[in-house]
């Protein structure tokens, strides 16, 4: 008999849901079976028994039925039911009034002693009622049809005659044929060459049996039947053949046993799935389709497109509608499946629903071509035209492009602008690329998290579910005067009363399962309004947790109570039951549907916990604002982004052990405690790691570098102060400009700096009048280019800010004590406005150069005051500094020291020294590593150690190094090491203790060493850890290390795995030395000194106050 404790412990996550085919809020009520028996009638499908997660027998009876546009589901009532069975065959009679049941496993069979007949029973659909059909006087011999399992039973309507073949009986297997008629007696016929199960027989229009598949037994050797043959059974001749069969295009279908087999209107026989009917470690599984050609015996396997079903075995399935297949439920191993698959032979592919429009024609029809084609000659005619009419302004177009960018400066050979340009071609192709670059990091950049907590003194409260499993409805003998039923109780720490806020569940509506099936299940939900908070602080509230107090029969000592924990706006059972509170949900149908499958497979695993009774428990929670971003393209910008608010809940749970006294005192099961983790309003908001906006400084530096390069390699060319809206405006814009420019500078004949020469005589177009100009008119020219000149570079170039600082400042000299001298007019545009100190200034530009050096004198670098004014500092100054330098030095030094108390440092004795080493991160040094010290040289006699050394590997085996600095660290370590005689602080490369004592006696090579290691118990598992030394065996590395070194062990406590481990440790010559922390120590770390200063807590507990105020004064953790 297969236990059934064996399917009770199988966890629920072995069942799945695989619905490709999409089958809405049915998937919620399909089971999760297989080996169920199948029949067909019209388009329904009937499905009796199989077996599940938990249970290896079933007596329901269903009806799957295709419609025009689905699926629909019915419960087929039974008035009387029969045993549950698997791997039974069924059929519908020819007069469609009764559901025939043939064989298979079934309790009455497992617990036979001998063979059974054949199991037989009929369902009729008029009185919904089973009656028994198995023969009374079975005498057992050579051709009794014995009850059977993985064989075939296949309904011959038109004779009204039904053939049951093969299968296994008690470990035999058969060969046996038997006919039943329609008074359910069975005749044996001719046996089958060969014994066979796990196969199909399929019926043809000619009533000839085709056996496909399964297992053979030939001479008593069992294997998969070859697909290259089939066995054929003639009824008219009373005979059995092997049919060969071909292959198209020479492939055959895989083996398979225990697959779906259907026959079509073209006596064509569709089989899918199976598995190898290897031992369940090695089965294997399929989901393939092929199709055998009963006319030409030829097999075929069809290209396949959508979506493929799950492999399975133990499916079943029918040609519903006529031309396409149904294929529902099976398994794999322990998985169970409650999926309906559909194939469309016309389209080749599964479909997710009958409205699929999917095509297997790709191809391009003609017209398409033509259209395409008469479209893109239409649109070259266009385009001819456009060119030939806008002809003269595609000119001018390519004229002042041309224009601005060949552009060679005067006295410039041609190659020089050449290679500007093709450099400038280079450098926009980088830049291009270095574009898409950025663009596509932040269009396919991942998100990260980030958590925001802010304090509060009020929290929400969670939804809690509890699922009293296996507890009956009450107590035999009431105790107390309770009754014992199922319940639960709500009191705050305060005794505020929140049972009011408890409800039963219908259990009617949905039942959740769990995989340990101990009995009934009655579910309670605690659900509060939005006004009921916890809060942090004493005082007129509702308290800060809420006291669970569990009731039902204490004499069910295997129950257990199911607890889960939901957002009150994230909470399915709102939902599911119905429960109208004003209380908004979150949740789509499809999230709810999918819930609801978890839970009827017992699959949720987050934020779900089981009670024994007779226990104190307590629960502590975070709700947290999960700020998810949303799937929009603004979200790539990296400004004000798109999020999507989702409440989620993280849980920590801790139950102690049954107290067997409890049910003495109590007449509950245990008390539950619920409180918040975290004082404080959770926010977990997600970002992009790289967006537009952060890509926008990588551009600009980018395109920073390729002008710098370009300006470095061709030089500086100076840029107009004309933007693209005044080089680029056109008609009134264009002639605003200009009007505004000719208004504002005066324009004579004596030209346009820069463009026009000083001169006639410098122009190439004049030869005539070079010497007709007087003196003074030439001055005038030049004074009226000078005015112009400046006039344009103070409006466009400069900005005269300066000048006019002059300007104020030669107004105050004037008015202290200088004298200004009237000046002749002589500027032909302007009277003049200038005014110069009657006082001549003899030193030049010096005044400037002396305020400098005032100014200098008197100011001070902030950095060098600082020194000057903080002598500690810069004591700690050069020690960093001296630490560095020795660091740096010893870069490529496999160990080396940085501080010893003495210059003699070990200070060995004839040779030979022991040396405490405490290695550690140092990150920071804490009281608990000074314990460590302390209590290792407590644990050996006096004078034992001759030195000690504080070790650091600057490099770890596991994880980089965070926190504090390697030269922080050392300071740090050195401020430690001060306080013990004949102490050293070192440091090494190499992260492996093998290699850091290798070395370290590898630099003292004259003195023979004991060194005594200081160890954690983690770090101890990860010495002996194979994967660090690997591909050589732990024992080869680490023999010379145990035999030479002593290993000192700190226990922080001992558990049940720390037990075991030092009992089945064996390290021959190793020599461990346990001790044990004082209390005050064992629970802190470094970790928890890094969270208090992050958090702005004090440390004096946990540092040093010396090894604390460095930590300080550096800002060290504190960001």
């Amino acid at each position: 008999m297969k236990s059934l404790i064996l399917f009770s412990i199988l966890l629920s996550t072995l069942s799945s849901v695989h619905a490709y085919y999409f089958m809405g809020s049915l998937t919620n009520v399909l089971p999760f079976k297989s080996m169920m028996a199948s029949a067909q009638l019209n388009n329904s499908l009937y499905l009796f028994g199989g077996e599940n997660a938990t249970s290896h027998y079933s007596n329901d009876l269903y009806k799957l039925t295709q419609t025009s546009d689905g699926y629909s589901w019915l419960t087929v009532p039974q008035k009387n039911t029969i045993n549950g069975t698997a791997g039974s065959q069924a059929f519908v009679t020819s007069d469609q009034q009764n559901l025939v049941l043939l064989g298979g496993d079934s309790f009455t069979e497992a617990n036979a002693s001998n063979f059974l007949p054949l199991q037989i029973y009929t369902y009729n659909f008029a009185s919904q009622t089973w009656t028994s059909k198995t023969p009374t006087n079975f005498t057992l011999d050579n051709t009794a049809c014995v009850n059977r399992q993985a064989f075939s039973a296949t309904y011959d309507s038109k004779n009204k005659v039904s053939y049951i073949y093969g299968g296994y009986a008690r470990q035999a297997v058969l060969d046996t044929l038997h006919k039943m008629d329609e008074n359910y007696q069975t005749t044996s016929l001719v046996r089958s060459p060969e014994a066979r199960y796990g196969h199909t027989a399929s019926i043809l229009s000619s009533g000839q049996l085709v056996v496909i598949g399964g297992v053979a037994s030939i001479n008593g050797t069992s294997a998969l039947a070859s697909m290259k043959y089939v066995l054929i059974y003639d009824p008219v001749k009373n005979q059995w053949q092997r049919q060969g069969v071909n292959a198209m295009n020479g492939y055959y279908p895989s083996t398979t046993s225990d697959h779906v087999a259907v026959v079509n209107s073209n006596d064509q026989i569709i089989i899918f799935g199976g598995d190898s009917r290897d031992p369940e470690r090695t089965r294997q599984y399929l989901n393939a389709i092929a199709i055998l050609d009963t006319k030409t015996w030829t097999w075929s396997v069809p290209t396949i497109k959508g979506i493929p079903p799950s492999r399975r075995g133990f499916a079943v399935g029918g040609l519903l509608d006529g031309s396409r297949l149904t294929v529902a439920f099976g398994g794999a191993l322990n998985n169970f499946y409650n999926d309906v698959n559909v194939f469309d032979f016309n389209q080749g592919s599964w479909l997710q629903s009958f409205n699929s429009s999917e095509s297997g024609d790709s191809s391009v029809s003609k017209g398409l071509i033509a259209g395409v084609t008469v479209a893109g000659v239409i649109l070259l005619i266009i385009i001819l035209f456009l060119l030939w009419k806008f002809q003269s302004y595609l000119r001018w177009l390519i004229v002042r492009i041309h224009n601005d960018i060949w552009k060679p400066r005067t006295g410039e050979p041609v190659w020089a602008e050449t290679s500007r340009l093709v450099s400038q071609v280079f450098f926009l192709f980088i830049f291009i690329m270095f574009l898409y670059f950025v663009i596509r990091q932040a269009v396919e950049s991942p998100n990260v998290t980030q958590r925001i907590e802010s304090s509060t003194a009020t929290v929400d409260v969670p939804d809690v579910r509890f699922c009293f499993d296996g507890f009956p409805a009450q107590s035999a003998v009431p105790i107390n005067g309770d009754s014992g039923a199922p319940g639960v109780a709500c009191m705050t720490d305060n005794g505020y009363s929140c049972t009011s806020f408890i409800r039963p569940l219908n259990m009617g509506e949905f039942a959740p399962t769990f995989a340990d099936s101990l009995g009934a299940v009655n579910c309670f939900l605690f659900r509060a309004p939005d006004s009921f908070k916890l809060t942090s602080t004493s005082g007129a509230n509702n308290g800060s947790r809420l006291l669970f107090t569990l009731f039902g029969d204490q004499a069910t000592t295997y129950g257990r109570i199911h607890l889960s924990v939901y957002p009150k706006n994230m909470d399915p059972n709102a939902i599911v039951y119905g429960i109208d509170d004003n209380i908004p949900v979150y949740l789509s149908q499809g999230d709810v549907f999918s819930w609801q499958n978890d839970e009827r497979n017992d699959l949720q695993a987050e934020n779900v916990f089981t009670i024994q009774p007779a226990t104190y428990t307590s629960l502590s929670y975070d709700i947290i604002d999960h700020r998810y971003l949303q799937p929009v393209g603004w979200n790539y910008v990296g400004f004000l982004p798109i999020t999507n608010s989702t409440p989620e809940i993280e849980s920590y749970f801790r139950s102690e052990a049954p107290n067997p006294n409890y049910m003495s005192t109590h007449t509950d099961l245990g008390v539950v405690a619920v409180y918040p983790n975290t004082w404080a309003n959770l926010i977990d908001r997600e970002v992009k790691m790289y967006t537009l906006v952060n890509a926008l400084g990588f551009v600009g530096g980018v395109f920073g570098i390729i002008v710098a390069a370009q300006t470095w390699l061709f030089g500086y060319r100076p840029r107009s102060p004309w933007g693209v809206v005044h080089r680029w405006s056109t008609g009134s814009r264009k002639q605003s400009l200009l009007a505004g420019l000719q208004s504002k500078f005066k324009t004579t004949e004596s030209g346009i700096p820069l463009v026009h020469p000083v001169h006639h005589r410098f122009s190439m177009n004049e030869f005539q009048n070079l010497g007709q100009e007087t003196e003074a008119q030439r001055v005038s020219r030049v004074e009226e280019r000078m005015q112009t000149l400046e006039l344009l570079f103070k409006a466009y170039y400069v900005d005269d800010e300066v000048f006019r600082s002059l300007d104020n400042a030669n107004h105050m000299l004037k008015k202290n004590n200088a004298q200004v001298q009237p000046t002749n007019n002589s500027n032909p545009f302007f009277a003049s406005t200038e005014k110069v100190p009657t006082q001549n200034d003899q030193n030049g530009f010096a005044h400037m150069f002396n305020e400098r050096q005032s100014q200098g004198s008197i100011s001070s670098d902030a950095t060098s005051q600082h020194r000057l004014n903080a002598a500690p500092d810069v004591h700690l100054r050069d020690m960093q500094a001296t630490i560095t330098e020795i660091i740096k030095t010893n870069a490529n030094s496999n160990f080396y020291l940085t501080y010893k108390s003495t210059e003699t440092w070990p200070n060995k004795r004839d040779g030979y020294c022991r040396i405490l080493i405490l290695d550690s991160s140092f990150n920071p040094p804490t009281r608990a590593h000074a314990n460590l010290l302390h209590k290792s040289i407590q644990t050996y006699p006096l004078g034992h150690f001759d030195a000690l050394l504080l070790l650091l590997s600057t490099k770890n085996a596991d994880k980089q190094l965070t926190g504090a600095t390697i030269v922080q660290r050392v300071q740090m370590m050195e401020l430690m090491a001060a306080r013990y005689p004949n102490s050293a602080v070192g440091l090494t490369p190499h992260a492996k203790f093998v290699d850091k004592a290798a070395h370290i006696q590898a630099w003292l090579p004259d003195t023979r060493l004991e060194l005594y290691f200081i160890m954690g118990y983690d770090t101890i598992v990860r010495l002996l850890d194979p994967k660090y030394y690997m591909p050589r065996p732990v024992m080869e590395v680490l023999g010379p290390f145990l035999n030479t070194c002593h290993i000192i062990c700190a226990d922080r406590g001992e558990g049940e795995e720390q037990k075991a481990f030092w009992d089945k440790l064996k390290l021959g010559t190793c020599s461990i030395r346990r001790i044990q922390l004082d209390p005050a120590f064992t629970t802190l770390s470094s970790t928890m000194a890094r969270t208090r200063i992050m958090q702005g807590q004090s440390v004096l507990d946990v540092l040093d106050p010396d090894i604390a105020q460095f930590v300080q004064d550096h800002h060290i953790y504190s960001q």
